[in-house]
């Protein structure tokens, strides 16, 4: 094999590789998107849930909220989401879970305002 040869087929694997991994690169882009997609829907809802509980005192939509969160929230937002659940459950008369909405809240608008580069909130 002559150096052209040997040129050729390392260009040929070079193009290859990096089929394989413009390939790769773009298929965790695309679930990085879905994922976000689903996220910022699950968050829409919320937040209409939010302003509706706040208002309201209610808990009307929860359990849908519920789900959303455990499927597509993060640790400690689905931690939060387990003391309001045992908060209602244990005691439906107990306002403490207003209170852990709003933590909720807070750590949900912070965590957004992040994914979509703005600054933290100061409010």
């Amino acid at each position: 094999m002559t150096v052209t040869d040997y040129i050729l087929l390392i260009s040929a694997i070079i193009i290859v590789i990096g089929w394989f991994v413009n390939s790769y690169l773009d298929r965790r882009h695309e679930i990085y998107k879905k994922r976000i997609d689903h996220r910022l829907e699950m968050l829409k809802k919320y937040l209409l849930f939010y302003i509706k509980a706040q208002k309201h005192r209610t808990l009307d939509g929860f359990n849908e909220i519920q789900v959303l969160f455990y499927l597509y929230g993060y640790n400690d937002e689905i931690e939060l989401i387990k003391k309001i659940t045992s908060i209602v459950t244990e005691n439906p008369d107990n306002t403490e879970w207003l209170m852990l909405l709003g933590e909720l809240n807070n750590l949900v608008k912070d965590r957004l305002r992040i994914q979509l580069g703005l600054p933290k909130s100061t409010i």
